[in-house]
């Protein structure tokens, strides 16, 4: 399993919450291809879920697959339409970008434009602007013809490989996550693994974790580990920075077990697999929050794998820091999982 193309494949895929579907077809050709055996499953609202092994111990490993993206707020006439965010997205990443929507007669090109520097306003150049002021030009490829109030969009972004083993584009986050634990399963079929491992693919962390708190549920594993991105920019001086090809940040923190953490620092002491430690003394952002609460609760932990420029057009990640990510998440599933 090539790490980067099938990263690359996902990255330009189309999968904004709620239309995750477009990304699945290459995550099951993948696995697959892997072991042509797997189980796998559409569940719950929309996620997919792969079963391999059939037992006593269940262990579960989450990511979420879907990305922000835009929707049509309003058709303002033939040529333009506004816009709102699905998910966290900042208004100055669409500026004089082309922009994809999905649509019932198929894929339709737009243009958030800007106007030119020496047309603005002195006392404006430095503003940001909201929602509020964006439009999206359609006059380019046939007008608004054809297009639907809540038609689903993204920037048009293609991903890049770039020096030193880092790859750019979108929805890195958390495409990043999803191979990891696909990578993690070519690993673990090495070895003999006497568990039930679960790789949940989930829909709608970016519009509220909706994925994750249904499969959690649905499978209710003995162990779980969610696997997002972090940030790798630089941070305030009292929180540790993590670093682009320093390893998996292995979370420690309130929401996250005590055993299972432990359990993949000595892991990744032990096999010399490099990681960082991120804390997270309250919440985490992530999965992990809901996964832990379902029924009687889930033993969770969390690995982030650092990244730049997170929520934009042009995320950076490193593609050893996905490799070791599941190196590290094969052999907690290994030791978990009752081999014999």
């Amino acid at each position: 399993m090539d790490i980067s193309e099938i990263l690359k494949k996902l990255s330009d895929s189309f999968g904004v919450s709620s239309w995750e579907h477009n990304t699945y077809s290459i995550v099951e050709e993948t696995l697959k291809e892997i072991n042509s055996e797997i189980e796998i499953s559409k569940r719950g609202t929309g996620s997919l879920v792969a079963k391999y092994g059939n037992g006593d111990k269940k262990i579960a490993f989450f990511a979420h697959i879907d990305e922000i993206g835009i929707a049509i707020s309003k058709i303002v006439d033939k040529d333009f339409v506004r816009v709102e965010m699905v998910g966290g997205v900042d208004p100055r990443t669409l500026i004089a970008k082309r922009v994809i929507f999905k649509t019932e007669k198929g894929d339709k090109l737009g243009v958030i434009g800007m106007l030119a520097p020496h047309l603005q306003d002195k006392d404006k150049r430095g503003q940001s602007p909201s929602f509020d002021e964006l439009f999206v030009d359609f006059s380019i490829s046939g007008g608004t013809e054809g297009l639907n109030v809540g038609d689903i969009g993204v920037v048009e972004a293609k991903s890049k490989e770039l020096e030193n083993k880092t790859i750019s584009g979108k929805a890195i986050d958390n495409r990043a996550g999803v191979v990891s634990i696909i990578k993690a399963l070519d690993y673990l079929k090495k070895f003999k693994f006497d568990g039930t491992l679960y790789l949940s693919f989930n829909k709608g962390e970016e519009v509220g974790l909706v994925g994750a708190k249904g499969m959690a549920y649905d499978i209710h594993p003995d162990n779980a580990i969610i696997v997002d991105v972090t940030f790798a920019e630089d941070l305030p001086d009292n929180i540790e920075t993590m670093k682009i090809g320093k390893g998996p940040a292995i979370g420690i923190g309130a929401a996250i077990n005590k055993e299972v953490n432990k359990k993949l620092t000595d892991i990744a002491k032990n096999e010399n697999i490099d990681h960082q430690i991120e804390v997270l003394p309250m919440g985490t952002g992530t999965e992990t929050d809901v996964v832990q609460l379902t029924k009687n609760g889930v033993k969770t932990g969390l690995l982030s794998i650092p990244i730049y420029n997170m929520h934009s057009p042009v995320e950076v990640v490193n593609v050893n820091d996905i490799d070791l990510t599941a190196k590290l998440l094969a052999l907690y599933a290994y030791e978990e999982g009752g081999n014999k």
